[in-house]
């Protein structure tokens, strides 16, 4: 009974991963979101006819939501006697995507740091205790997060910047993580069609999600502190 939790749960990528996981039974899904008062109905519908997907609130940019997540986590894997098998760090932003490093806005950059490196950080620390020995944590990056392609394609300067910042943070990760023998990797989801994606995405959602859910149940203890493509190709750093 594999077991996983994700943020970002309720669109874009976080809801693919929820409606690909959930339609297998034999899986349980701690889904976290950010807001509970927030609008669920897509969520809601995909889950409610299954008992293997449990719903709660963890906003990423807020360390206070964070705190309390062990606990909740903790009560849901009770339940089934099971302790976590996939960590899925898949939420983020990307709020000011036209920026450049001759205009990065401080407050911006403070944001994106918090949501996207220092939250993924935080919750590896608040559930260390429910990984399961061998557990898989994916960090969910992008390919604008790489220096070799930044070398030949600047876009998005803060988004990419914090990125970056996560890729480093995985590596730590990697390495403080030794003695469970967790497998920590960061992914490259490609340009998806979502909100985020935008304009001029090429991937739907379903093709990226399945693809990083292959990837990532057929990782080996040797794979941990790599980036993978959606497609399992390997990144460069």
């Amino acid at each position: 009974m594999p077991t996983y939790f994700l943020t970002g749960a309720n669109r874009g990528l976080g809801l693919e991963f929820v409606r690909q996981l959930s339609s297998n039974p034999s899986n349980v899904v701690i889904a976290a979101v950010r807001s509970l008062s927030a609008d669920l109905s897509t969520l809601q519908s995909l889950t409610r006819d299954t008992k293997n997907v449990h719903i709660i609130e963890c906003d990423v940019g807020s360390t206070s939501s964070i705190s309390s997540l062990s606990s909740r986590v903790s009560e849901i894997l009770a339940k089934s006697g099971q302790k976590l098998n996939y960590l899925l760090n898949n939420a983020g932003i990307n709020a000011t995507s036209s920026d450049t490093s001759l205009s990065i806005d401080p407050a911006s950059l403070q944001t994106h740091i918090a949501v996207n490196v220092l939250g993924p950080a935080k919750i590896v620390e608040a559930l260390q205790g429910q990984l399961a020995q061998g557990a898989v944590v994916m960090n969910m990056t992008s390919g604008l997060g790489s220096l070799t392609v930044a070398k030949d394609m600047t876009k998005c300067c803060t988004y990419s910047i914090s990125k970056a910042a996560l890729n480093m943070l995985s590596v730590h990760q990697a390495k403080d993580l030794k003695g469970i023998e967790a497998v920590v990797v960061c992914m490259d989801p490609g340009w998806v069609k979502t909100d985020m994606g935008g304009e001029g995405a090429m991937i739907e959602p379903k093709v990226s999600i399945e693809g990083m859910l292959k990837v990532i149940g057929g990782l080996k203890k040797e794979d941990t502190a790599k980036f993978y493509r959606y497609d399992g190709e390997e990144v460069p750093w």
